[in-house]
Order: C-alpha cells, then structure tokens, then sequence
C-alpha cells in the first residue's frame, strides 16, 4: 500500500503547495489511505482531496494526450510547431486570434491564443490557467487574458516528438482521433463536391487514397491542385475523424499538401485495391474499416429482414407507416438483410440494402410483396431468407462501423460460396496451435 500512498500523497502535497491553502500532512495522509482502503481509485482519491483542500486557483499539470474537452484551470507545458494568425468576428467586432499547433513528449494538439503572448514558432512554454474544448471532435488548448505564458529554456523538452510528426505514418495505423498527421498516399478515386455550411456554399474535395497497407476516405476542406487521381502526395498537419463511422483524413487550411518525392505505383497499392478476406478478430476490436472483405457462416437472420418499409423523406426503416422522425407516412417497399455472420474468431452484424438481398435470395421486390400479399404474413418472406441463408457460407465485401448497436458491416457486394469445409478447419486449428506456442513461448 505504501508505494501507492508516498507518490500520491506528494503530487497532492505540491499540487496544495502552489496555493494559498493551510496544509496539514497527517490530517491529509489520514484520509487518502481511507479513501484507498474502500477502494477508490488513487486518480479518483486525489482528485478528492484536492476539490475538498484547494482553492479555485489551483493548476493541474497535465501531458497534451491526456487532456479532455471540459477542462479548466489546467498547466500545459509544451513546444509551438505552428503558428498562424486569424481574424475572426466576436459580437459584431473582428478579434485577431492565433491558432496553431504545441507538442510535448506524449503527443500533439491544437489551440487558441486569444491574445498576443508574442509566441512563436520553437517557443517552449509553460502555460497556465488555460482550459480545453473540443473543436472538430477534437481537444483543444485555449488561453487568453486570464492565462500566463512563460517562455523556457529551449532543452526543457525532448525534440522527439517533433522527429515523430516528421515520420509518415501508413495509413492503416491512422485511428480515428488522431490529429497532426503526417501521411503518403496514391489518390485513386476523387471528386469535388458542393455543401452547405452555416456560412454558405461551400466547395471541398471528397476521394479515397491508398498505400501499400490500406486506403482510406479523405476529405478536403481547401482546393488544392495536388489532389487529383494518381497524384502521390505528402499531407502533412491532418487529422481523423470519423466519418459514418469509417476513420476518415481530414484536411484543413493548415493542412500542407505537396507531391511526394516517394511516388506509389499502381504495382505498391496492387494488393489493397483487391483485398483478401481477413479474419474478423483482426477488425472487430477496431473503430472502423474500410472496403474489407470478410467471409463465414451465417448463424442467425435478425428481425425485420426480409421485406420491410421505408420513409420515404429520410429513408428510415418504419414500423406500422410511422417514422420516428416524421410521423404518419406511407411507406416505400424494400428489402434488406440483417443478419450474423460467424467465421470461428469473432462476430458481427452485416447488413446487405435491397439489391444484394435480391441477388442473394433471386426474389424481386415486387415477388415479394406478391408472396407476402397471398401468404397474409409480411414476416412470411424473413422465415424463406432463413430457410436458405442459415448455415450457409457468405463472403461479403463493405465497411465495417462500431456504433450503439455494435459492430456492424454494411456490405457493398455479396455472394454464397461453397467451401472445404475440413480444410478450413485444419487452417484454423493450425493457426490457433501456432498463436498458443508463441505465446506459451513469451
């Protein structure tokens, strides 16, 4: 207990030290071994202790990957890589604000300077009284008039963090959350695409890149001559947001975009653009992934598969012609296919829209409006989707998307094969064999 007690113990001494608070050790010590002793986390038990003692003007140290939007009266130390000017409106008037990017040893993050500390780029600073938001699902430092900002000896920090952002990362190690990244890929799809934003049209690039280990969605908030098909380019200063729940590249007006002196050819991408299946326990504990083809048995068909009715404004499943969203409508026929699929290392939901479930079953929708019209049954098409699907194998190919209803693929082609079925259990008996020695090996 007492290699918990003595490291604790002294964070919440000098985090009351920095305060005007009255500080007595045993009274103090008394209570955090308490709190220990019924359990509570040493995390939580600190942060107990320190709400109950200090006053509002305490500081929290914290590293920039361990910060969270909502947070206040926290001290950040860290190393500015970009700074950029921006003038934006505040109740009617412009304010300059400078907007950029800090590093430390644990990451990177963005912020805001609503005052001119006169920072600049490869200043190390120590900033107080700052707080943190969550600006384009990600955090943010923010500081003004109420923060100080000093200036440190430049070796306060270890350059590496620096050395890492200036190392491409392959795509299939970007996770959605991500921020600062610097990546190479082959654009392979792209195309210009007309919203609207609260500040009007707006024009952005939307495509698919790829490398030799993944593609990947991206989005481009600026035109940029670069981004066009089979340009090989270095993007630098992105981030990963998720995007209908596929990690997504998102590049904005601090994005720097140039051509890559590394070219990738057709041949370096060959084998991402026409993927193998993989085995689901290789995909399942991700947030996404995109255009994967997975393969295995179907083990249940899920309710309200089969011949089912949509709103027709907004394209949602309905249920006795209500919407959820608006009301009483009359509904849209469709198909569709809900169902598991199992290959022995995991499982999960797939989904396949109207016109895989016809491929797949070889009943039209209007067959099968017909078949439920004479059997009296709308549910009656659902019980034929199991009587041929159930226990069969299926290779799907889509993205895959984990959500409030767990982890979901929605397929984007579809088909039943025929495997051996001996075989395949020999593979999998000698992969798991081979798993165990190396881990018994460990």
């Amino acid at each position: 207990m007492e290699e918990i007690i003595a490291p604790l113990l002294d964070e919440i001494i000098r985090a009351l030290d920095t305060t005007k608070t009255a500080i007595d050790h045993d009274t103090i010590r008394k209570e955090l071994v308490t709190l220990l002793e019924y359990k509570v986390p040493p995390d939580e038990a600190k942060r107990s202790l320190l709400k109950k003692y200090a006053t509002n003007d305490i500081q929290e140290k914290k590293s920039l990957a361990d910060i969270q939007g909502g947070e206040r009266n926290i001290e950040i130390t860290a190393r500015i890589l970009n700074i950029n000017l921006k003038v934006v409106g505040i109740k009617g008037e412009e304010h300059t604000i400078f907007i950029g990017t800090m590093a430390d040893e644990t990451g990177a993050r963005s912020f805001t300077s609503w005052e001119d500390f006169g920072i600049n780029e490869g200043d190390i600073l120590k900033i107080t009284n700052c707080y943190v938001r969550i600006w384009q699902g990600m955090p943010q430092i923010n500081f003004g008039p109420r923060s100080t900002v000093d200036r440190l000896d430049p070796k306060t920090i270890d350059p590496l963090p620096i050395k890492k952002l200036n190392i491409p990362i392959p795509l299939v190690e970007l996770e959605t959350g991500t921020s600062f990244i610097h990546t190479i890929f082959r654009i392979i799809e792209v195309e210009q695409q007309k919203i609207n934003t609260k500040n009007g049209p707006k024009t952005i690039i939307k495509g698919i890149g790829a490398d030799s280990s993944a593609k990947l969605p991206f989005t481009s908030w600026i035109l940029d001559p670069e981004l066009v098909i089979d340009n090989t380019v270095e993007i630098k200063n992105a981030h990963v947001r998720s995007w209908q729940g596929i990690p997504t590249i998102n590049i904005d007006e601090f994005t720097t975009i140039h051509r890559s002196k590394t070219v990738l050819s057709a041949y370096d991408i060959s084998e991402v653009l026409d993927p193998v299946p993989v085995r689901l326990n290789c995909i399942v504990n991700k947030d996404g992934a995109f255009d994967v083809i997975v393969e295995g048995s179907i083990i249940s068909i899920r309710p309200w598969s089969g011949l089912i009715k949509r709103c027709p404004k907004c394209n949602r499943v309905i249920r006795k012609n209500t919407c959820r969203i608006h009301g009483h409508v009359k509904g849209i026929d469709d198909l569709r296919i809900k169902s598991i699929l199992d290959d022995g290392t995991g499982v999960l939901t797939i989904i396949l829209d109207s016109n895989l479930t016809q491929k797949i079953i070889d009943i039209s929708i209007e067959k099968a409006v017909t078949m439920a019209s004479t059997n009296m049954n709308s549910s009656f098409l659902e019980e034929e989707i199991k009587r041929k699907l159930l226990g069969r194998t299926m290779q799907l190919r889509g993205n895959m998307t984990r959500g409030e209803y767990g982890i979901t693929l929605v397929a984007t082609d579809a088909q039943l094969i025929e495997i051996d079925t001996i075989t395949k259990a020999c593979t999998l008996i000698q992969e798991m064999q081979h798993s165990i020695r190396e881990e018994e090996s460990l």
